[in-house]
């Protein structure tokens, strides 16, 4: 079997001999031209590797022969036609090359499970440690990647990075951050955010020193940490609790009267690139504008199976905007401020309000709205007790 595909990989010939064949076998003996399939009688003949045919001339004159090649075979006589067509097979070449050379390097990097992670946020951190298209599979380490990517984003409960082929897909879930057990470890009083009247007390641990209906002002104790023992003994704990408490509070805003207004001109460029492997190939010779311009880019990625290629083109849309200053009615100035301080009340957790009086003044081209609330809010703050360790 090792012969004939020797053979047929290197190309053998069969040729007729016209004349003595006897004296023809003779030379080629001599000269050491092996031959098989040798044949005499009327039509005597023989097979020989097709890059040894030439060798037979000289042995043809000197027996007085003459030689007819009867039949080719193997893969030079079949590849004959492409050496005219020498563009081909540089191409066939260089493609094969591209593509080994290609199947080495990361084509995508896809994740998996993402809540409050953004997207970008998760291309940013796999930038930084080398985890991107282009990069040579041999240099990704799935358990080092995991472990850098966890370190950047301590809330992620597990992560696993994982190659399949070209592409890397990393799946994670999102926990909820852990407590920190320290806190509570620690000794502590509750005292109050701010002044008010105690409308509901509920003790979770602690000793409460106020009671329902005082009045309090802000940083007064409401919940010691120190407990009393019926025997004497004083120990210190951890207080918590909430302290439900009636307070003012005062929410303001100043809104001018005057706001800037962005308007499209109409005058719009369009740049458009590709990118292959993240090489960006810009393909419009138009530069990017500076200020005064709104861009809108939409990119789209290559796909394959639902697999991402390293190979996308992004089209932007620059579009010119023109400004100017537009005058606010009374109303809508109103109506700004009071969205203000519906923003500054959404920031104050457990804050209801129970009634307010607004004021309202225009001076120097600014709207001044103030809003004096009776609410009620958990006061409740949690303080650590300080103790000096004896030396």
């Amino acid at each position: 079997m090792l012969v004939q595909f020797t053979r047929w990989f290197w190309g053998s010939v069969r040729f007729r001999i016209e004349g003595s064949a006897e004296r023809f076998f003779n030379h080629c003996a001599r000269c050491g031209i092996v031959l098989w399939g040798m044949q005499a009688g009327e039509t005597p003949g023989a097979w020989i590797r097709a890059g040894q045919y030439s060798q037979l001339l000289g042995c043809a004159r000197s027996a007085h022969c003459r030689l007819r090649v009867e039949e080719k075979r193997g893969l030079p006589f079949r590849t004959y036609w492409l050496r005219r067509r020498k563009g081909l097979v540089t191409g066939a070449v260089l493609g094969a090359v591209i593509l080994t050379i290609l199947s080495q390097q990361v084509w995508c990097v896809q994740a998996q499970g993402l809540e409050s992670i953004t997207q970008e946020e998760l291309q940013a951190a796999c930038r930084e440690i080398g985890l991107v298209p282009g990069a040579w599979r041999s240099s990704v380490d799935p358990l080092q990647a995991e472990q850098q990517l966890m370190l950047r984003f301590p809330h992620v409960t597990w992560l696993t990075v994982n190659t399949q082929g070209s592409a890397v897909y990393i799946e994670l879930s999102e926990g909820v951050e852990k407590p920190d057990m320290d806190t509570w470890k620690q000794p502590g009083n509750v005292k109050a955010a701010a002044s008010g009247q105690i409308v509901r007390l509920e003790v979770y641990a602690g000793t409460p020193v106020v009671n329902v209906g005082d009045a309090v002002t802000a940083d007064q104790l409401l919940i010691s940490g120190v407990m009393e023992d019926p025997y004497g003994n004083v120990s210190l704990r951890h207080a918590s609790g909430r302290v439900i408490a009636s307070t003012v509070r005062e929410f303001s805003a100043q809104i001018p009267m005057t706001e800037t207004i962005e308007e499209p001109s109409g005058q719009m460029i369009s740049r458009r690139s590709a990118s292959f492997f993240g090489l960006r190939l810009p393909l419009t010779l138009t530069e990017e504008p500076g200020e005064g311009w709104e861009k809108e880019s939409v990119r789209t990625v290559l796909r394959a199976n639902g697999v991402e290629l390293p190979v996308s083109w992004l089209e932007e849309t620059w579009r010119e905007v023109s400004v100017r200053e537009r005058l606010l009615t009374p109303e809508e100035a109103l109506e700004a401020a009071r969205d203000e301080v519906e923003r500054q009340k959404s920031a104050l957790k457990g804050l209801t309000v129970l009634n307010g009086k607004e004021s309202i003044s225009q001076e120097n081209g600014v709207l001044y709205y103030t809003l004096h609330a009776q609410c009620e809010e958990d006061i409740a703050v949690e303080t650590e007790i300080l103790v000096n360790s004896p030396n």
